[in-house]
C-alpha cells in the first residue's frame, strides 16, 4: 500500500533521480561524473571542469542537483537540447529522447516533462533546467535562444510555476529582441 503505480502521475521527486544515476552506474560500470564528462561535457568542448557537490567528503555525487560551472558551459546544455541531441555534426542524444523530456507529460501538471520545466509563455515552446537559488538554463528552439542565469537566491513566485523574475527575463529579452529589430 502507498506505491503508485508508476507513469500515471505527476509527483518530483529527487530521489527518484538518484536512483536513475544508480542504474545509469550499474549500466555502464562509471561513476556517474566521468560518465557525464566523458559523454556530455567534452563532446560538448565544455570550457572549464564542473564541480559536482556529493553527499559527504569523497562520497556520492548528488545526481538531482548541485553541478556549479559557469554560464557558457551551462548553455551548452540548452544548445544540446534545442537541437534535438546534436552537438554541431555529433550526435550525443536520441532525438526522440530529447522530444520526449521536453514535451508536457501530464495533463494536470503542465509545467514539467522528464526532468525539464516546461513553459508557453508568450505562446514559445519553453524548457529550463531550474536549480533551488534560482539558476537558469532556459532554451526556447523557434528563436534560437538560450537565456542562463547563475542564481544566488531563489525569487517570490505570484502563484506560477515559476519565480517571478523568471517572466520578467524572457519579457526583457523579446523586447531588447524588438528593439534591435
Amino acid at each position: 500500500k502507498g506505491v503508485e503505480e508508476p507513469g500515471k502521475k505527476y509527483k518530483y521527486l529527487s530521489g527518484k533521480t538518484q536512483l536513475l544515476a544508480m542504474v545509469i552506474e550499474k549500466a555502464t560500470g562509471e561513476k556517474l561524473p566521468k560518465y557525464v564528462s566523458k559523454n556530455f561535457w567534452q563532446p560538448m568542448g565544455a570550457e572549464n571542469d564542473a564541480l559536482w557537490q556529493t553527499d559527504k567528503k569523497d562520497g556520492v555525487v548528488k545526481a538531482f542537483c548541485c553541478i556549479a560551472s559557469n554560464a557558457r558551459d551551462f548553455a551548452r546544455f540548452g544548445k544540446l537540447y534545442s537541437n534535438s541531441g546534436t552537438w554541431k555534426s555529433l550526435s550525443i542524444l536520441d532525438s526522440s529522447f530529447v522530444d520526449t523530456s521536453t514535451r508536457k507529460r501530464f495533463k494536470e501538471s503542465p509545467e514539467y516533462g522528464y526532468g525539464f520545466w516546461l513553459s508557453d509563455h508568450l505562446n514559445k515552446k519553453i524548457f529550463v533546467m531550474r536549480g533551488i537559488l534560482g539558476q537558469y538554463v532556459i532554451s526556447i528552439p523557434e528563436d534560437n535562444l538560450i537565456i542562463v542565469r547563475l542564481g544566488h537566491q531563489r525569487g517570490g513566485r505570484s502563484g506560477k510555476p515559476f519565480t517571478d523574475e523568471f517572466y520578467i527575463y524572457l519579457d526583457e529579452v523579446y523586447e531588447m529582441i524588438e528593439m534591435g529589430s
